[in-house]
């Protein structure tokens, strides 16, 4: 993907990422370091115990199994059955609240599952051309996805990778910055 990586100015950050473990432990930092002025959700993965798959939680408070092995759903996403209340009922609140309070949304990630609740994604789609900063993660690969962030005003894409870890810390923390100190409106 040829993404823009300039974030002096954009006021929407994605992070693309192949490695959930990389960025699991990015999306965490930047939470600690940043977490009064961020707003939203975050997807976890799960493993262990035989068990597999993805959960949310709220920013503030809340978590609900989104995919899992061992969920009955009619919706599901490659091996996993879909727990679309987990978007609309704990990530959406979540993102509103943000939105409401005037923090910087954190949608952690944006990928096929999220956009399997089309109430999810349909205000999802609503936030990211609204002035609300953003900060999202989405998976490479997702080439619909990769298109549209590519071609979007006021954006700015990090590629997440080991060997790019330090770079991509130093341009999220920079782009947050801007907005925890107040001068990150870009008009």
């Amino acid at each position: 993907m040829s993404g823009r990586s300039d974030t002096g100015r954009a006021d929407k950050l994605f992070v693309a990422f192949s490695d959930v473990r990389l960025k699991e432990r990015l999306c965490a930092r930047l939470c600690s370091a940043y977490g009064r002025w961020l707003g939203g959700f975050r997807t976890l993965e799960l493993r262990g115990g035989g068990r597999r798959g993805f959960e949310i939680e709220a920013l503030g408070g809340g978590r609900a199994v989104l995919a899992s092995t061992e969920l009955v759903s009619p919706v599901s996403f490659n091996k996993y059955a879909l727990n679309l209340a987990a978007l609309e009922l704990t990530a959406l609140p979540a993102l509103e609240a943000a939105a409401a309070g005037g923090r910087i949304l954190l949608m952690d990630e944006l990928g096929p599952m999220a956009m399997k609740s089309e109430k999810f994604s349909a205000r999802a789609v609503e936030l990211l051309f609204s002035p609300s900063p953003c900060l999202a993660f989405f998976r490479r690969g997702a080439a619909v996805f990769e298109g549209a962030v590519s071609r979007m005003e006021g954006a700015a894409v990090i590629e997440l990778t080991e060997e790019g870890w330090a770079e991509a810390v130093r341009g999220a923390e920079a782009w947050l910055d801007r907005f925890a100190s107040g001068s990150g409106r870009t008009g």
